[in-house]
């Protein structure tokens, strides 16, 4: 990690990525906030995220995009286009402009998708193969930390100065991204391709999902995070009923529990680099598997210790087992297909999060949460001992 932070073009695109990402947190939750305040509606809020969601189901599209152009210019047109895209909320006056609110939250989410898989093909391109896990696990650990502070900071701007005041503050921060790409100068990065050099369009549109599904190594890794996150969706309901009917406490507990589990996502994503290198990707998300299992079975017994505690584990273990798979399909993808991979590879893991956050929602009012916490315990834990048998088997395969 030294290394990384004595390399100057390493630290340029940290800091200004790390802006760019406080204005993305900061406008996330308050979007939804100023839904629920327009329409008085929980289900038009919920909107908000579901539309975050959809641009998973477009992800070959937009991977095959970031894979026809240098990441860095790319990085700065969907930092414009971004900024451009959230200033239009200066527009929202009343209920009827709340089709700009969703539109805006839309474009959002594809920037997002754009962001994600091209600055994870310029670390590819930028940060030698050995301190891939490094570079994952800071971006990841800035980006746990931020899920504390972000919605704090967006919160105090809206109540204090309203949306527009938001909305100016994150492009602020999309405009200060611009300009340290721009000065991020002589970096390794991609080329852009000749047209001669491009395939078929349906055989490049899914190259990414066939890449990862072909290589025995990055199926196993990364349909296993897919359904871990399958399991985990059942959580997002199931947590209300925990502190409701198991504590007896008002749903704002809940924010207490985030702030433990925010300080050991911190500690998480600044441990995995030295946990990769020291024992591999497979055993690396195995462990943080296993951490998120401790950390469900935790909330069964439902005393504020033993929920706060688990909060802990699950914290450490996202960045763990996220990075962990993040870094493996880097490092077993050619820079061309990056984007493609990394996009393919999101689209795996969040479509059953998503898909599995409204079964939660439907099944919740008929089973105890306990039984919700001990099942998504019980696949994390299935999912740690299958990365790990799946890894010995093609270890001894190989052999």
């Amino acid at each position: 990690m030294r290394a990384l932070l004595r390399d100057g073009r390493f630290v340029l695109l940290f800091f200004g990525q790390s802006i760019n990402m406080i204005g993305d947190r900061a406008l996330l939750v308050v979007l939804a906030i100023y839904v629920k305040e327009l329409t008085g509606s929980d289900s038009m809020a919920g909107i908000v995220f579901v539309l975050l969601s959809v641009p998973s189901f477009f992800a070959p599209l937009t991977g095959l995009l970031i894979d026809r152009f240098p990441r860095r210019l790319t990085l700065i047109v969907n930092d414009l286009a971004a900024a451009a895209l959230v200033l239009a909320l200066l527009l929202v006056r009343h209920p009827g402009d709340l089709w700009i609110v969703f539109v805006v939250t839309l474009g959002y989410g594809f920037a997002n998708q754009i962001f994600n898989a091209a600055k994870g093909g310029l670390l590819h391109s930028m940060v030698p193969g050995e301190l891939l896990g490094d570079a994952n696990g800071l971006f990841g650990s800035l980006g746990q930390a931020l899920r504390i502070f972000g919605p704090l900071l967006g919160a105090v701007v809206y109540v204090s100065l309203g949306l527009g005041a938001v909305a100016l503050l994150d492009a602020g921060t999309f405009l200060i991204s611009v300009l340290v790409l721009l000065m991020l100068r002589g970096v390794p990065d991609l080329e852009r391709p000749e047209p001669g050099e491009r395939g078929r369009f349906t055989a490049d549109l899914v190259a990414g999902l066939r890449h990862i599904l072909g290589d025995p190594e990055l199926r196993v890794a990364v349909l296993a995070v897919g359904a871990a996150l399958g399991a985990a969706g059942l959580i997002n309901t199931a947590m209300f009923a925990a502190v409701d009917q198991g504590l007896g406490r008002s749903a704002a507990f809940i924010g207490v529990v985030g702030a433990f589990q925010g300080a050991g996502a911190v500690a998480g994503g600044l441990m995995v680099g030295k946990l990769i290198r020291m024992y591999g990707e497979h055993r690396v998300a195995a462990i943080g598997f296993a951490l998120s299992a401790a950390g469900l079975a935790l909330v069964i017994p439902t005393t504020e210790v033993t929920m706060c505690l688990g909060g802990v584990f699950v914290g450490l273990s996202i960045p763990i087992f996220m990075v962990s798979t993040t870094t493996l399909v880097q490092r077993r993808t050619e820079s061309g297909l990056q984007g493609r991979a990394l996009t393919a590879m999101d689209a795996v893991i969040d479509l059953p999060f998503v898909l599995s956050m409204a079964v939660g929602a439907l099944l919740i009012p008929f089973v105890e949460f306990r039984w919700v916490y001990g099942f998504s315990a019980a696949v994390f834990a299935a999912v740690a001992i299958y990365v790990l048998v799946g890894r010995r088997e093609r270890v001894l395969v190989a052999g």
